[in-house]
């Protein structure tokens, strides 16, 4: 996939879930930037590798995460495996976890449970938006920052300018901040749910702990 928030560069990822990640990585204000399969580290040894030997020295066992993330100047390690391969490689995991705080970085493992309802779903509306029409969102949210906060909070079909397509201005509202939803009970599509102001806050997008 590309990735505006590092460049417009194609960000290699190998299955759905970690596609759904990469995007919500987009739409994260924390994320600074982020790579998929950023280094190899060998734990037979603890060393960080650009790449993995020619030749696999015997003994040897390499790990590759999926994404390096970076919050400001923190950096996390992000795993990223269905339910079933954590629960059966919790032991793996946790002599990844252990190779990488020595390095004095964070480890997480995420799966499809870190994502509620309609989280993924709306993310993955969102993404087209904030990709191809970032330089549109402001005129669109325009008339949602002429209201006073009182005005933003209501059933959303009733709080849009009419002179605009609904969902190009309820996905600007929302990406800048200007008003709000629950994106785990609601879908962006239908539109049969209330809205309230956001006062600049991106905080339906902070869904995945880096604290772990």
């Amino acid at each position: 996939m590309c990735s505006a928030k590092n460049g417009n560069v194609e960000i290699r990822v190998e299955s759905r879930l970690e596609q759904s990640v990469a995007q919500v990585f987009e739409l994260d204000p924390r994320v600074r930037s982020y790579r998929a399969q950023p280094f190899t580290l060998d734990l037979s040894t603890g060393d960080l590798l650009l790449e993995k030997h020619l030749i696999k020295p015997q003994g040897t066992m390499y790990y590759t995460p999926d994404f390096s993330v970076l919050l400001d100047e923190l950096q996390v390690v992000v795993e990223v495996k269905p339910r079933l391969f954590v629960e059966e490689q919790t032991e793996f995991l946790r002599l990844v976890r252990s190779a990488l705080l020595s390095k004095g970085m964070r480890f997480i493992v995420i799966s499809e449970d870190d994502f509620k309802g309609h989280y993924l779903r709306n993310v993955q509306l969102f993404i087209p938006y904030l990709t191809q029409a970032s330089a549109a969102l402001s005129q669109w949210a325009a008339p949602l920052q002429t209201l006073t906060p009182d005005r933003l909070k209501g059933p959303v079909r009733q709080i849009l300018d009419t002179g605009l397509p609904a969902n190009y201005q309820l996905a600007a509202g929302v990406l800048l901040g200007v008003v709000k939803f629950d994106l785990e009970i609601h879908q962006f599509e239908l539109m049969d749910f209330e809205i309230a102001p956001a006062f600049g806050s991106l905080e339906a997008f902070e869904v995945i702990r880096y604290e772990l």
